[in-house]
């Protein structure tokens, strides 16, 4: 059986509410995918094409586009992915205050987004149903977008609320 605290600062017993540990792994878990996808920016940045034969089949099985995979364009993206890393993971640990709240609900928007678009490439528009992109998108891109998205939303979501609480009320005095 779990307490909650309520907004008047009283007990309530049996209620339940999303617990510190299960925002603690939601965290950890968002947290470590952007990571990893920081990560592997990074090598690609380094030159090589793992796990495809060249720069034009990485880029065309991961956006389905020709995009260059020079330091230039990755670098800049493993920054914006460590900084969603640290402010997911910081926030989902109570840390930084609106700013980590602000970053994790930028995170849930940039998922969301790619969620949506990974939905309408999924329906075979803009493009072919038979290209490696089409499968991935389909089997891992868009699937971990909208786990991943709602996930950090919830995050932000559950953040914010509480930061809310925190603030001090402004009161009208001495008229």
């Amino acid at each position: 059986m779990h307490n909650t605290t309520t907004a008047t600062g009283a007990t309530t017993p049996g209620a339940s509410t999303p617990g510190i540990a299960g925002r603690r792994r939601a965290g950890t878990a968002v947290a470590t995918l952007l990571t990893a996808d920081a990560l592997l920016h990074a090598f690609w940045a380094a030159g090589p094409t793992w796990p495809a034969d060249s720069t034009e089949a990485l880029s065309q099985g991961l956006l389905n586009a020709d995009v260059p995979f020079t330091p230039r364009v990755l670098l800049p993206l493993c920054a914006l992915l460590g900084t969603g890393a640290v402010g997911v993971y910081a926030h989902s640990r109570d840390r930084g205050g609106r700013i980590t709240a602000l970053v994790t609900a930028a995170v849930a928007a940039g998922l969301a987004v790619r969620a949506t678009v990974g939905a309408v490439w999924a329906l075979g528009i803009g493009t072919d149903p038979g290209s490696t992109f089409h499968r991935l998108n389909l089997i891992v891109y868009t699937p971990v977008c909208v786990a991943f998205g709602y996930t950090a939303a919830r995050l932000a979501l559950t953040g914010f609320r509480r930061t809310s609480r925190r603030l001090p009320r402004a009161g009208v005095t001495g008229r």
